[in-house]
C-alpha cells in the first residue's frame, strides 16, 4: 500500500493502517519510505481476498511539522461503498496548545530582538530596560518553544526521544541552540557593561538564527518557490517585525524617567529604523502571500486566506497609527499622545502576531498544489427532454467516484429520477465487455457511485440511463482518459523521400507510426508494435483514431500486414492532429500511444 504526499513525510511519525471489513489489520509492519521517492510512504500488506478494505493514515510532514490524517476505501473484485481514494476524507491535525505555543514563541522572539536592537542602537534608554525587555522576551520564547515541543509530540503521538530523532525534532533543537546563544549574549551584556553593545549584537544575531530555524520548519520551506529564497524572505519579514514592534516597546520603556533631550534623541534614532522595518514587513509579506495563495480569490475562499487578509488589515492599521506618530516624534511635544497611540500600535501588533501564529498551524490555501484532475461532460437525449452532467473525481484509470446531475432540458431544474445507472463501453478496445454501475441519490440532488469501471486510459462511451415514472431515457456521452506524457522520438530527414517515423515508448513496449506521405489528403498510416530489442510484439488487434482540433475522434479502417504490423488509410487535414493507437498483444498486454503531428501543406 503506497501513499504519495504533496510534502515529504516523516516516516518515523507516520502511520498507515489497512483494515478488512471485519476490522482485522491487513498491514505488515510500519510505514516506511518507498524506494528513492521521498514523497511516498508504503506499508506491506497481506494477500488480500475479495472484499472492501479501509485505509486510515496519519502523516507528519518532515518540512513544516504539520500532521494530516484521513481515510478511504477500496475494493478487491468488489465496489467499495462510500468514498474512494480519489476523494478521501482528510483533515489537518493541529491544537490550541500549538497555536498558543507559536504565539508565545513569536512574541518572545519579537521582545528579544527589539530589546537587543534597542540596546545596541541606543534608543532604549540608559536604565537597562532594553536589556530587561530582551531577557523577558527570551524567557517567553523559551516557554513557547517548550510548549511547541509538547504540542508536536502530542500530535505525533510519540515520545520526546522519537520526536527529537526526526527532522521536526531537529528543528526544535536548532531553535533551542539559537536561544541558548542569545542567552549568553544577554548574560555578557549584563555582567560586562563594557561589552554591552557587541554582546547585544550577538544576541540579535542569535535571535535571527532562531527566526531562520523557525521559518525553515514552516510553510516557507514547503512552498512552490526555492526553499532558500522563501525562507530568507520569511525570516526577513519576522526579523523586521521584531525590530519594529520590539523596538517600539523598548522605546516606550526607555521614556520612563528620561529627560526631554534623551527622549528626542531616542525618537529620532528609532524613526528611521522603524520606517525601514515597516517597508520590509510589507514588501516581504506581499511577496510571501504570492507564494502561499494559489489565487487572490483564496483571500476570501479559505480559512488560511482569510487569516492572511486579517493580518494584512492589521498591518495597515498599525502602519496608519505609525505614520501619524512618526511626524510628531522629535517635535518636542505631545509625548502623552505619542505614548497613547504607540500603546494601541503595540496592542494591534500583539494581535497580528497571534494571527501569524495561527497561520503557522494552518495549511496554506495552495498547499500540495492542484488536487486530482477530474473529467466532466454533459449531453442530452435524442428527444431533448433530459440533460445530464457527468463528472469524475479523477482522470486516471482505476477506482473512481462518479457524479451525475439530471436536469429537465427546458427548465434546467433537477429531476427526481427513480434510478440512474451508467454503462461503460471502451471505444478503442473491441472485445472488452461493457460494465454497469448503479448510482445512488446523493447530496445536492445528484446521483453518485464509485467503481473501477474505467479500467484503463483511452476513450470510453458512457451511456446514462435515467428511469422515472415507469419511463426511461438514455443519454450517450464520451470520456477520454488521457495517456501519461511519454517521450516521442521523431526521425525526419530533410530532403529524404522517406516519410517521417514517430516512435513512442509505453509502459509495456514501443509503438511506431509512419504517416505516408504526411501531407494533407489521402494517407497511409503504418503502425508497428515491438519491444526494446526491436522484437515484434504479436498483436491481435489494433485501432487507430484521428482527432483534429474541435472535432470528435475518427476511427480509421485498419488492415493487417503481419503479426505486429498494420496500416490504416484515411484523409489527413492540414494543421495539428492527434493520432491515437491502441494495440492488444496476444500476451494480453495493452499498448496505447497518442501522437501529436502537425501536417503541413
Amino acid at each position: 500500500m503506497r501513499l504519495t504526499l504533496s510534502e515529504q513525510p516523516e516516516p518515523a511519525l507516520s502511520e498507515i493502517h489497512v483494515l478488512g471489513a471485519d476490522g482485522k489489520p491487513e498491514q505488515l509492519g510500519h510505514a516506511r519510505p518507498a524506494g528513492d521517492d521521498p514523497l511516498t510512504l508504503e506499508v506491506p500488506v497481506r494477500r488480500l481476498g475479495k472484499g472492501v478494505y479501509t485505509v486510515s493514515w496519519k502523516v507528519f510532514s518532515a518540512i513544516d511539522g504539520h500532521a494530516t490524517d484521513g481515510t478511504y476505501a477500496f475494493g478487491v473484485r468488489a465496489a467499495p461503498s462510500g468514498v474512494v481514494a480519489s476523494e478521501s476524507t482528510t483533515a489537518s491535525r493541529s491544537s490550541r496548545s500549538e497555536l498558543l505555543a507559536r504565539w508565545l514563541f513569536l512574541l518572545g522572539v519579537v521582545g528579544l530582538i527589539g530589546g537587543a536592537v534597542a540596546g545596541a542602537a541606543r534608543f532604549g534608554g540608559d536604565r537597562g530596560r532594553d536589556l530587561a525587555l530582551a531577557a523577558g522576551g527570551w524567557a517567553l520564547a523559551v516557554v513557547g518553544l517548550g510548549l511547541l515541543a509538547e504540542a508536536q509530540r502530542s500530535i505525533a503521538g510519540s515520545s520526546f526521544g522519537a520526536l527529537l530523532d526526526t527532522s521536526v525534532g531537529r528543528a526544535l533543537i536548532w531553535r533551542a541552540a539559537a536561544l541558548g546563544l542569545a542567552a549568553l549574549g544577554l548574560l555578557a551584556a549584563w555582567r560586562r557593561p563594557q561589552w554591552r553593545r557587541p554582546a547585544l549584537a550577538v544576541a540579535t544575531l542569535a535571535a535571527l538564527g532562531a527566526v531562520v530555524a523557525h521559518v525553515e520548519a514552516g510553510h516557507a520551506a514547503a512552498g512552490e518557490w526555492s526553499a532558500t529564497l522563501a525562507v530568507a524572505i520569511q525570516a526577513a519579514h519576522f526579523f523586521a517585525a521584531g525590530v519594529w514592534f520590539g523596538g517600539l516597546a523598548a522605546l516606550l520603556l526607555g521614556f520612563r524617567g528620561a529627560g526631554a533631550a534623551a527622549r528626542e534623541a531616542a525618537i529620532g534614532c528609532f524613526a528611521l529604523t522603524a520606517l525601514a522595518s515597516l517597508l520590509i514587513v510589507f514588501a516581504t509579506g506581499v511577496v510571501r502571500a504570492f507564494d502561499e495563495l494559489a489565487a487572490w480569490g483564496d483571500l476570501f475562499g479559505s480559512g488560511y486566506g482569510r487569516a492572511v487578509l486579517a493580518k494584512l488589515i492589521l498591518l495597515l492599521l498599525i502602519a496608519a497609527i505609525a505614520w501619524r506618530n512618526r511626524p510628531r516624534r522629535g517635535a518636542g511635544h505631545d509625548i502623552q499622545g505619542l505614548r497613547r497611540r504607540s500603546r494601541v500600535e503595540l496592542g494591534l501588533a500583539v494581535v497580528a502576531i497571534a494571527v501569524a501564529a495561527l497561520l503557522g498551524t494552518l495549511a496554506p490555501a495552495g498547499a500540495g498544489g492542484p488536487g486530482p484532475a477530474g473529467l466532466a461532460v454533459a449531453g442530452a437525449d435524442f428527444g431533448t427532454t433530459t440533460r445530464v452532467e457527468l463528472s469524475t473525481a479523477s482522470d486516471q484509470p482505476g477506482p473512481n467516484l462518479f457524479r451525475v446531475r439530471v436536469e429537465d432540458y427546458d427548465s434546467g431544474e433537477a429531476v427526481a429520477a427513480d434510478r440512474v445507472s451508467l454503462r461503460f463501453t471502451p471505444l478503442d478496445d473491441p472485445g472488452v465487455p461493457t460494465s454497469t454501475l448503479v448510482l445512488k441519490p446523493g447530496s445536492d440532488e445528484d446521483f453518485t457511485g464509485s467503481g473501477p469501471n474505467l479500467a484503463f486510459d483511452g476513450r470510453w462511451g458512457v451511456s446514462v440511463l435515467v428511469e422515472r415514472d415507469g419511463d426511461a431515457v438514455e443519454i450517450p456521452l464520451e470520456l477520454d482518459l488521457p495517456v501519461p506524457d511519454q517521450f516521442v522520438s521523431i526521425l525526419d530527414i530533410p530532403g529524404s523521400p522517406r516519410p517521417p517515423q514517430y516512435t513512442m515508448q509505453t509502459e509495456t513496449g514501443y509503438i511506431r507510426i509512419t504517416p505516408d506521405p504526411a501531407r494533407p489528403g489521402p494517407n497511409r498510416i503504418y503502425a508497428h508494435t515491438y519491444t526494446g530489442f526491436e522484437n515484434s510484439v504479436p498483436t491481435d488487434q489494433l485501432v487507430i483514431t484521428i482527432t483534429a482540433p474541435g472535432e470528435p475522434a475518427r476511427q480509421l479502417p485498419v488492415r493487417r500486414l503481419g503479426s505486429a504490423r498494420f496500416v490504416a488509410t484515411g484523409e489527413l487535414p492540414a494543421g495539428p492532429l492527434e493520432i491515437g493507437v491502441v494495440a492488444r498483444a496476444r500476451s494480453g498486454e495493452r499498448l496505447r500511444g497518442v501522437f501529436k503531428l502537425n501536417i503541413s501543406p
